[in-house]
């Protein structure tokens, strides 16, 4: 009898040890309801962002063609039927005044806003996890001085800053030839988003690297004559990969809302291309006439808006060693 109870703690224990925190973190995920159908809903959103030009082929529609065919002259060119036009050929409907089909509109524009947030949230990870580290792990003068640096930067207004220098910058840019108007606008709106948004996840994994370096492998590894890049690669990062993780779930909703922002402000990208910020413009002008563009458009930016944010608080609890005894 003893020997069985012993077998199966034995077995008990070799299951525990088996699971790695990945497979724990995958393990609490999948539990989480919310999170996987939030998971599924962002990857289609996603996916159909970049295969854009291939859905507007299948579908048959162009994001630039115009339907007059499909407007009313005696309504002030509204478009026929109910809800905005909204049928099988054109599932969302289409736009007052030039019939323009807002199903691929939608898609083209998320393809912009998902480009701006993704290359944003990984170059703003990338700068604030190098300088993270650096200073958290050698501290002294690095530490004093990159602190010093993120202080003065936390001192600007970064909206006003972006709003009045946008202009200038573009207008810089252009003049060498280049570039073109739009990919100029872009060029300097990451770059403000990089400048301004590093400083903050920085903070974050200098503390998380003050507690690190205090810890007993990292002691074991420097007493051993490791390299400071061996610990840092070897030993640090494998630690901060969660605190990265999480901030880029809950980054990439936050760029792509303020991209869109800023496009409806004026200040990114503008026509001929297409952007949340701009389809959200035009639908206000004509919101009076065509509730539906207005409702519809906004709708598309918050459903992406909210499935990664939920995303992002799932993934979170999943990492949090915490999670399973709250």
């Amino acid at each position: 009898m003893a020997q069985s109870l012993d077998a199966d703690a034995q077995a008990v224990d070799q299951k525990v040890v088996l699971r790695t925190p990945n497979q724990i973190a995958w393990s609490r995920f999948k539990r989480n309801r919310i999170g996987v159908v939030s998971g599924i809903v962002s990857i289609i959103f996603i996916a159909a962002a970049f295969l854009a030009p291939l859905i507007a082929k299948l579908t048959k529609v162009d994001p630039y063609a115009l339907y007059l065919d499909l407007l009313d002259p005696d309504r002030a060119n509204f478009p026929i039927g109910k809800f905005g036009g909204i049928s099988w050929a054109h599932p969302f409907g289409l736009t007052p005044e030039d019939g323009r089909d807002i199903f691929a509109n939608v898609l083209y524009g998320s393809r912009i806003s998902f480009t701006v947030a993704i290359i944003t949230s990984v170059s703003t990870i990338g700068i604030g996890l190098l300088v993270g580290i650096a200073a958290g792990y050698f501290g002294g003068k690095i530490d004093a001085l990159i602190g010093r640096y993120s202080d003065f930067l936390f001192a600007f207004p970064s909206f006003f800053m972006i709003v009045a220098l946008s202009s200038p910058l573009v207008e810089r840019l252009t003049g060498t030839g280049l570039l073109q108007d739009n990919s100029a606008r872009l060029l300097v709106l990451m770059i403000f988003f990089v400048f301004f948004g590093w400083p903050g996840f920085a903070r974050l994994i200098r503390s998380q690297a003050l507690s690190l370096r205090e810890r007993d492998f990292i002691l074991a590894a420097k007493s051993q004559g490791a390299s400071h890049y061996r610990i840092i690669v070897k030993e640090m990062l494998p630690n901060l990969w969660a605190t990265t993780i999480i901030f880029l779930s809950l980054a990439l909703p936050g760029y792509l809302s303020a991209e869109a922002v800023f496009a409806f402000l004026g200040i990114g990208v503008q026509p001929p291309a297409i952007s949340f910020g701009i389809l959200l413009d035009d639908a206000r002008s004509k919101w009076s006439s065509d509730p539906a563009y207005l409702l519809i458009t906004s709708g598309y930016l918050i459903a992406i808006v909210l499935a990664l944010n939920l995303l992002g608080d799932a993934i979170r609890d999943a990492i949090d060693p915490k999670a399973d005894r709250q």
